[in-house]
């Protein structure tokens, strides 16, 4: 389906930072789409890596990848990582890159010349635009192959800049020990540390089973005066492709999923009773009210109809 096309198999909600797609069935999917104009960006998460050089005694690799901020992108990174004795030597940065069509451009800066040799015609690498914005490769990335001349020297010290040509550009700040009894372990990567989040099981957002109950139960049934679960998907912005809530057995219930979906982070009530103030069918529950216990917020919702 297509977000614009009416559909009875799905339901996209497209929204500013996400989209919510519900589904009659588990399965894999994939959310497929397209620029209208070149304000749009897409979130890369920037990591350094590096790890000593097997073929010498005295080289050591800087591995920097920009993949998609999602969790299972950067994942697949740190598994890799580990696999070769990698390890993470900065803080993980975000980059909007902008659908412009300029490329990437990623070099590697303030390495001490004294003490470091760098391999010729890399201190600059490039990715094209169509690289980043629609890659194949998974995980995109780039190395430096670094040398220091002695073995006296424990620590490296420079910078990664991360670049869009008339963009926005990130540093990652590289200062690591490179004595190989030194080395740290790549940190395990956890959801939380991914700036898209989701909540799922006892932790997820839920509207209290009772006042979900009470609201389906008011809402499925068309009244007098024409207060059914069509006018609630409206005061609740929910009112794209109605055909698909039509073949529901509860419409009213679906809607409610939806919503809980878009609340996840503010977990706010307030503005559900203020749609449903708004239409009429409770009467005016407080915020304090919405904001005690599970228990004490259904008595807060007073009879519906």
């Amino acid at each position: 389906m297509s977000v614009d096309e009416e559909s009875t198999s799905c339901y996209c909600l497209l929204e500013a930072q996400r989209c919510h797609v519900l589904l009659e069935h588990p399965g894999r999917y994939a959310l497929v789409g397209e620029p209208l104009n070149q304000e749009v960006a897409k979130r890369l998460r920037l990591a350094v890596f590096g790890s000593l050089d097997t073929s010498s005694s005295l080289g050591f690799t800087l591995r920097v990848y920009c993949v998609d901020d999602t969790p299972h992108a950067f994942q697949e990174v740190v598994v890799g990582e580990r696999s070769r004795g990698g390890r993470l030597l900065e803080e993980p940065k975000i980059m909007l890159f902008r659908g412009n069509s300029f490329s990437l451009q990623v070099s590697i800066q303030d390495v001490p010349q004294l003490l470091w040799s760098i391999k010729p015609f890399t201190t600059c690498q490039e990715f094209s635009f169509s690289q980043v914005w629609a890659s194949n490769q998974r995980p995109l990335q780039c190395a430096f192959s670094l040398e220091r001349y002695s073995h006296s020297t424990s620590q490296l010290s420079c910078k990664v800049s991360v670049r869009q040509v008339k963009g926005e550009e990130q540093i990652l700040q590289v200062y690591t020990s490179v004595v190989e009894n030194e080395k740290g372990v790549v940190p395990f990567f956890t959801q939380s540390d991914c700036t898209i989040t989701s909540q799922t099981g006892s932790r997820a957002f839920k509207i209290p089973p009772s006042i979900r109950q009470r609201i389906s139960a008011t809402f499925d049934t068309a009244n007098a005066k024409g207060k059914d679960w069509q006018l609630l998907a409206q005061k609740l912005h929910i009112d794209r492709n109605l055909c698909y809530f039509a073949c529901q057995e509860s419409p009213s219930s679906v809607i409610l999923s939806l919503w809980e979906a878009q609340h996840q982070d503010s977990g706010d009530l307030d503005s559900l009773a203020s749609a449903l103030e708004e239409i009429g069918k409770v009467q005016s529950p407080t915020s304090a009210t919405l904001g005690c216990s599970r228990e004490e917020r259904d008595s807060g919702f007073t009879k519906l109809g």
